[in-house]
């Protein structure tokens, strides 16, 4: 009995040795995981084993398993010194042979589910940086097929790896509670590609899925959204790159991005292009997917439940250009990204958007942005529709059987026509899931109520049914709510507060919108011309439905009194609105004031003429739009003074002024005569701040002082 009793207290010291963690295992679970104590509860096997009554050989041949388990443990921890590879390839079946080790069980899973991520990471690595040296956009998804092959290989390769695994198993382990366990395991197995299965579900999914699990979460986000109730982030680090920027696409917020210019234009045509195509496929493959499950199920004659993944009309996406030279830059693009066999009509549009070389008429005099937007066919009035099939697209599609709409906001727009209009037709709007306004500063050049026509024809219930199944209709669309699912993304080069009221009112999305705003320098800063005195001064003003009077009012009472006065000549008043100019060219009409005028409207014989009276001193002051000198950039001569009635919205267009007075007086021995005086005010923000830069702009609209001097 003695003997018996030595025996019993040494196998349970070695059990409770045993069953408490080393060094190693808590290094090897700091390592690979936390432990989950739900896991680490006692199985009914282990309960009904502590409960047994052993005889005293049954002890024996115990305290020899013990010794025998502990010396193979020892020897495997020396491997796994000497190859660690190993010991990660091998840790599922080591762990697993070991009895009554819970915690090594786990630690030995947490160690095989780690390095199966490590190498999906390398493997993915490896693709991004292959594809990095290309092209930084293309290694956001780069090729769908490459990724699909990769996954499909992942699943193939960890199918062999738990079959080969489960063999062995089998080999190894003997009786009946050893199988139990097995498919205890393989249960658990189970749910954990269950658990990968739902962490695959990405951005698209989360919104564009069934919101009718959530139809009370998206009830409170539209009472918020209608009640703006915004939560503002403020993000300090506005040097986003474009890499960052694709992510916050694919998140599908609302993006109003202020930063565009030549140097990344290309790259952020790019981005959108991949995230356009990325929803596209996406949407067909979940509807094709939908059509296959329902054929089967009505063929077996089962019941399925309900399906909704459908609009009332097939557009998905709408991107709306200033010029048909962007449509077809972004038309090569798709081409080259959706990776089709075939582009039926390819040769047709080309043709149509594009021009020959001796067509090709460009000033290389002209400043960079100019020849970047102006290049090739500037045609404003065009739109196209473009189908995506499996292998090929196709140009010319009617809207309503295409997937996305390219066109101009005076092309759209005499579509949808205004009230009243026999033929007008907008139908095809009431589904768009994705909407890009690209080059919205040229846009806003052009017509910018074309753009606001259109906005406020989006997501609404068409007028006929165009061959709708409507049971397959997403509840949003049914419920008119559509507006708060789209997603918006605008890219401009500045910010203006027509931007911002599209921003605040059209962009309504339920997972948030985001602004990204420049720090600007000021544009000041490149002006050259030395000894001159640049007079910024601001008048009050306490509406914004008075400024226009107001400003009118300071400029005829003390600006033009004080320049007759002195008999100033060669004076350029530059006016950004056209309704301004008419206003002021009707007053300067009224009261015989020797004047010449530029306009957008002005045809090419007056503008030349105009060009040479004022250069030639004929006539003392030139009024001249922010429009024509968009659209013609000309270098203007002869000028001496500058007034600005109102900041520029391209604010390189100030310095640019101001440098052609430097080479306009260069036969002169002194600039000090040249005075140069500036309208603002506090509605003026936007366009002061990107002159004078942003760190005055609170101080000069804060000021005490209403007069500040730049020299």
């Amino acid at each position: 009995m003695l003997n018996m009793k030595r025996k019993v207290n040494s196998l349970a010291k070695k059990r409770n040795k045993k069953n408490k963690l080393t060094k190693k295992d808590w290094k090897s679970l700091e390592e690979y995981g936390t432990l989950n104590p739900i896991e680490l509860e006692e199985s009914e096997e282990e309960e009904n084993l502590s409960k047994r009554v052993f005889t005293e050989d049954q002890l024996d041949e115990g305290i020899k398993r013990e010794e025998y388990d502990k010396m193979t443990y020892d020897a495997s921890d020396d491997a796994s010194d000497d190859d660690d590879d190993e010991n990660d390839e091998n840790a599922e079946d080591i762990y697993l042979d070991k009895p009554n080790s819970s915690y090594r069980k786990l630690v030995g899973l947490l160690q095989v589910n780690k390095k199966r991520k490590v190498d999906k990471m390398k493997k993915e690595n490896v693709d991004i940086n292959k594809t990095d040296k290309v092209d930084v956009a293309k290694s956001d998804l780069g090729n769908k097929e490459v990724e699909m092959k990769y996954e499909s290989g992942l699943q193939q390769e960890s199918g062999r790896n738990k079959k080969d695994s489960g063999e062995k198993k089998e080999r190894e382990r003997e009786g009946k509670d050893e199988e139990e366990q097995g498919k205890a395991e393989g249960s658990s197995n189970e749910d954990d590609e269950r658990e990968d299965e739902e962490n695959e579900k990405d951005e698209f999914e989360n919104h564009f899925g069934d919101q009718q699990k959530r139809q009370q979460i998206l009830n409170s986000k539209v009472t918020m959204i209608e009640q703006k109730q915004w939560k503002l982030i403020n993000y300090e680090n506005a040097s986003l790159k474009q890499w960052h920027l694709f992510q916050q696409f694919n998140k599908y917020q609302d993006v109003l991005y202020t930063n565009r210019n030549i140097e990344n234009s290309f790259e952020l045509r790019y981005i959108y292009a991949l995230h356009a195509l990325n929803h596209i496929y996406k949407v067909r493959n979940r509807i094709l997917k939908n059509n296959e499950k329902l054929n089967k199920a009505h063929a077996a004659g089962k019941d399925i439940d309900e399906i909704r993944d459908q609009g009332f009309t097939r557009p998905k996406v709408l991107i709306l250009l200033p010029f048909r030279n962007s449509a077809m830059s972004l038309a090569e693009i798709l081409i080259k990204l959706s990776g089709t066999d075939q582009q039926e009509n390819q040769n047709r549009f080309f043709e149509s958007y594009g021009i020959t070389p001796e067509q090709e008429k460009i000033d290389l005099k002209k400043p960079a942005d100019f020849l970047e937007t102006f290049k090739g066919n500037i045609d404003d009035m065009f739109r196209i529709g473009i189908k995506f099939t499996r292998k090929s697209m196709k140009f010319y599609a009617e809207f309503y059987s295409a997937d996305i709409i390219i066109a101009s906001p005076l092309g759209l727009r005499m579509i949808i026509g205004t009230e009243g209009d026999k033929k007008r037709d907008f139908d095809f709007l009431s589904s768009i899931e994705l909407i890009i306004v690209d080059q919205c500063d040229t846009l806003l050049m052009q017509n910018w109520d074309h753009v606001e026509h259109i906005f406020s024809h989006m997501n609404l219930i068409p007028q006929k049914s165009h061959d709708c199944d409507f049971s397959r209709v997403k509840n949003w669309y049914l419920d008119g709510r559509a507006r708060y699912l789209r997603q918006t993304i605008i890219l401009s080069d500045y910010l203006t507060p027509e931007i911002n009221m599209l921003f605040n009112k059209q962009m309504n999305n339920v997972d948030g919108k985001m602004k990204i705003k420049h720090h600007h320098q000021g544009t000041i800063l490149d002006v050259n011309v030395k000894n001159i005195r640049q007079i910024f001064t601001r008048i009050e003003c306490n509406s914004l439905s008075e400024i226009d009077d107001i400003r009118f009012k300071y400029f005829i009472e003390k600006i033009l009194p004080k320049t007759r006065k002195m008999n100033l000549s060669h004076v350029m008043i530059f006016i950004p609105s056209y309704f301004d100019f008419v206003r002021l060219r009707n007053y300067f009409e009224e009261n015989t004031i020797s004047f010449t005028s530029i306009s957008e409207y002005t045809n090419v014989s007056d503008v030349t003429r105009a060009r040479t009276y004022f250069l030639n001193g004929k006539k003392n002051y030139l009024l001249y739009t922010e429009r024509f000198h968009f659209f013609r950039r000309h270098h203007m001569k002869g000028i001496h003074h500058v007034i600005f009635y109102a900041l520029p919205d391209h604010a390189h267009f100030y310095s640019e002024l101001l440098n052609s007075i430097q080479s306009s007086s260069s036969d002169k021995n002194s600039n000090e005569k040249i005075t140069i005086n500036v309208i603002f005010s506090k509605y003026d923000k936007l366009r002061l701040e990107r002159v004078v830069g942003s760190g005055k702009v609170s101080k000069i609209l804060q000021g005490e002082k209403k007069i500040y001097t730049f020299s």
